[in-house]
């Protein structure tokens, strides 16, 4: 799924794709791809130490 989203360029600068044109290429519902592109990214984020400071 994160293939299909690079591929539509949704992490382009003007993104060219939407959670809608994700799920229509990948099958999944658009919820979905919402919920795993959110996942993901915080599983990146995460890995790069970056995050909200505890206050």
């Amino acid at each position: 799924m994160i293939r299909a989203a690079v591929d539509l360029g949704y992490y382009q600068e003007l993104r060219e794709a939407t959670h809608n044109g994700i799920a229509a290429a990948t099958g999944l519902a658009e919820t979905t791809v919402g919920e795993h592109l959110r996942k993901i990214e915080a599983n990146v984020f995460s890995s790069l130490h970056v995050g909200v400071a505890d206050h």
